[in-house]
């Protein structure tokens, strides 16, 4: 159940990030002088490039610092998962509060990340395995995705546009003051929208940037999670294995 919910906390922030990664970037870059006319189908492109390469680094790299590390450390598995996920946080955050900065520095922040943040995927997968006997892995390897979906990548992309609606519509108000300081705006001679064009994408930029901020946070509590699974990792595949030494043998019924 802990490794459970620390990977629904990695489901979250993939989710979170899939959708609204590549609209965060864009509405930076629109506000970085020379960028005021980029798509959002270019930062996408870009985007989706960084997110399969983390995802095929990342994935395959989780599993082999696994295998090495198990050997002399039974309790390495979550403390992967939960190393991972302490690394991609701080790296994601100065991503997300950079991104109406720096371009290419970004994309290298939330490319390591990810790497970071992939880093759980096979490893959540093993771990369900030799903690349940044989037969019912497939009933707990069903529950595990159903939960992990149902509370993580399925519902985050809404949960953070609600909560960026809601601070948008308190900017509005000037209950939140905006970080207009540290906004660096194109000059005046490159006028390309109007001004309220641009207090807008101020607004959505920065509503939608501290509504992603949660997702640094829900990887410190997924990483928690993983190290609550360490202190249980080994009893329970002990526990595993005595429950199921063979597999069980069945007396045929003969009339």
């Amino acid at each position: 159940m802990l490794s459970t919910a620390g990977f629904t906390c990695v489901a979250f922030v993939t989710g979170s990030l899939a959708w609204w990664g590549p609209q965060i970037m864009w509405s930076g870059l629109k506000m970085q002088e020379g960028y005021e006319n980029v798509t959002i189908n270019s930062v996408s492109l870009n985007f989706g490039i960084i997110a399969m390469a983390a995802g095929l680094i990342g994935v395959p790299l989780g599993s082999y610092l696994a295998q090495r590390l198990k050997v002399h450390y039974p309790k390495a598995d979550p403390l992967i998962c939960a190393g991972g996920l302490l690394i991609s946080a701080p790296l994601l955050f100065l991503g997300l509060a950079l991104a109406d900065k720096y371009n290419y520095f970004v994309l290298v922040l939330i490319f390591f990340g990810q790497v970071s943040l992939n880093l759980n995927w096979s490893i959540v997968a093993d771990i369900l395995l030799y903690v349940v006997n044989p037969t019912r892995r497939s009933t707990a390897e069903a529950f595990q995705i159903l939960f992990s979906h149902a509370f993580g990548d399925a519902g985050s992309p809404y949960l953070i546009g609600v909560i960026s609606e809601i601070l948008k519509k308190l900017f509005a108000k000037g209950t939140i003051p905006l970080l207009l300081a540290s906004v660096s705006l194109a000059n005046n001679n490159l006028q390309t929208t109007t001004n309220d064009d641009k207090q807008d994408n101020i607004s959505n930029f920065h509503s939608l940037q501290y509504a992603l901020f949660i997702t640094s946070f829900v990887e410190v509590l997924g990483a928690m999670f993983f190290f609550f699974t360490a202190s249980y990792i080994v009893k329970d595949k002990e526990l595993a294995e005595t429950e199921t030494p063979g597999w069980p043998t069945y007396t045929p019924i003969v009339n």
